[in-house]
């Protein structure tokens, strides 16, 4: 009988954990209610500003085109990368490779902030301010918000690093880099689609 599958059916003493890799994810399952309580939020503010794009006809803000949309798309393809980079985190630990997991978390740490450098560049030169109107108000929590979610993960993946270069990580036991990496995927994937809705539609 194969070990891993008698030790799922044995039962366990109080107080007794079970075999690494046999524990519950619990850490997952916190991670999913987040990010489903966040797409709630993120959905509803999408929805006001798409509303107020159809009914103000006197918004500050003015479509971006041509070169104007060369940094939000040079930030965007930075931030795929990024998602890129996590992945290739991922896959170094799960290979038992610490050394090239502390590499590639680094580089993604970087990346992130870099991102938010470059959002908040692109938010200023915008000439709109969180006290014009509902609308501004409106863009600013969209912009803003995304932009503390992309610096929660930069500090996920510092605090990673610096577990990884603790020797905190094996091919075994790594559940903190697969929450880490999931959480950066959902705060590029929320990004391409507010990429879309400010800068697109």
């Amino acid at each position: 009988m194969n070990k891993t599958a008698s030790y799922s059916r044995m039962p366990l003493r109080p107080g007794v954990q079970p075999p690494a890799g046999l524990r519950p994810g619990t850490s997952r399952v916190t991670l999913l209610i987040v990010l489903g309580s966040e797409t709630v939020f993120f959905g509803t503010v999408i929805s006001a500003y798409l509303y107020l794009r159809a009914t103000q006809t006197n918004l500050a803000f003015t479509q971006q085109l041509g070169a104007q949309l060369a940094l939000p798309v040079a930030n965007t393809l930075l931030l795929i990368v990024s998602a890129l980079t996590a992945a290739l985190a991922g896959r170094s630990i799960r290979r038992g490779n610490v050394k090239a997991l502390s590499g590639w978390l680094l580089v993604t740490l970087v990346l992130g902030l870099v991102f938010v450098a470059g959002q908040a560049f692109d938010y200023l030169r915008s000439g709109m301010h969180p006290a014009d109107q509902a609308f501004g108000g409106v863009f600013f929590t969209l912009m803003s918000f995304h932009a503390l979610h992309m610096l929660a993960g930069v500090v996920v993946m510092a605090i990673a690093l610096v577990r990884a270069r603790l020797g905190d990580f094996t091919a075994r036991r790594h559940d903190a880099i697969d929450v880490g990496t999931g959480f950066w995927y959902y705060v590029v994937a929320v990004w391409v689609v507010l990429f879309a809705v400010l800068y697109l539609i």
